[in-house]
């Protein structure tokens, strides 16, 4: 979960940063782009700059400690406190997701230079060895490499980027990553349990809405719903719902998850429920 919460602060830190550059009048800063290439690839970023000029796809990295991007096998070992851990590539990751950006603008008839960059979120990270074939940029120096890349010539049209801008959001669709509880030791009996405000974090019991800032009772019920998807599990039963939000009984359990944009998976007993992805 640190590995988590790490990730986000890295990559609200790069946020920030990016404010602060010169771009030209047309550019999009796109957020966690997951788009289907073709029956078995995905493009997965969470950070895309596009330009009439170029395009960048950026690979987000908060790590401490000293790092070394091993070859044969490709691996990101880091040393911290004296432990050795290692990593996938992340060269290797922000490659795979430029051969598939490619084939993308190819299906676009687009030829746009596609630039990429392996970001280090802050200067505490010691590069002991850099990677081979990408450009690794400590983040208080970004805007070096992107003022840079925005003095190439305009290879798209105002209209040409307008366009493509609108396939790459239309495109793309919402990824539900592996829950959270699946990917890190979470004791499960330490989550708090009951209607949290997702606005003030105030515990609410029995109202229609949040006594402190008003926030709706089903605005708190759906958040409840959606916290259980990214951090316990990919399905949810009744009792599971009645257990986790703290609900009377199973009937408002099931008159809940009926409400809610979920998806019923199988019938009497073994009903549980998934996200729509309609919703």
């Amino acid at each position: 979960m640190k590995a988590t919460e790490s990730g986000f602060h890295g990559e609200c830190y790069v946020d920030n940063l990016l404010k602060q550059v010169d771009f030209p009048r047309n550019y999009a800063i796109l957020k966690d782009l997951h788009i289907q290439v073709d029956s078995n690839r995905y493009l997965q970023m969470d950070t895309v700059i596009l330009t009439k000029k170029y395009i960048a796809l950026l690979e987000i990295k908060n790590i401490r400690g000293k790092i070394a991007f091993q070859r044969n096998p490709d691996q990101l070992i880091r040393e911290f406190d004296g432990e050795i851990t290692s990593f996938k590539c992340p060269e290797q990751q922000i490659i795979r997701q430029t051969k598939r950006l490619q084939l993308l603008l190819q299906e676009f008839k687009i030829n746009l230079p596609i630039k990429k960059l392996i970001v280090l979120a802050y200067s505490k990270t010691h590069v002991v060895l850099p990677p081979k074939y990408t450009t690794i940029v400590m983040g208080c120096d970004i805007s070096i490499y992107i003022d840079e890349y925005n003095q190439l010539p305009d290879v798209l049209s105002t209209t040409e980027f307008n366009q493509l801008s609108r396939e790459l959001v239309s495109k793309s669709f919402e990824f539900i990553p592996t829950p959270i509880a699946q990917t890190y030791p979470v004791n499960l009996s330490d989550v708090k349990t009951g209607l949290i405000c997702p606005s003030c974090s105030k515990k609410t019991r029995g109202q229609l809405k949040c006594s402190m800032c008003k926030t709706l009772k089903l605005v708190m019920q759906n958040q409840a719903v959606e916290d259980w998807f990214y951090l316990v599990k990919s399905s949810i039963s009744n009792s599971e719902c009645v257990h986790f939000l703290e609900l009377k009984d199973k009937y408002a359990g099931n008159y809940l998850l009926n409400k809610l944009p979920l998806h019923p998976v199988s019938n009497h007993k073994s009903r549980h429920y998934i996200l729509s992805c309609d919703r």
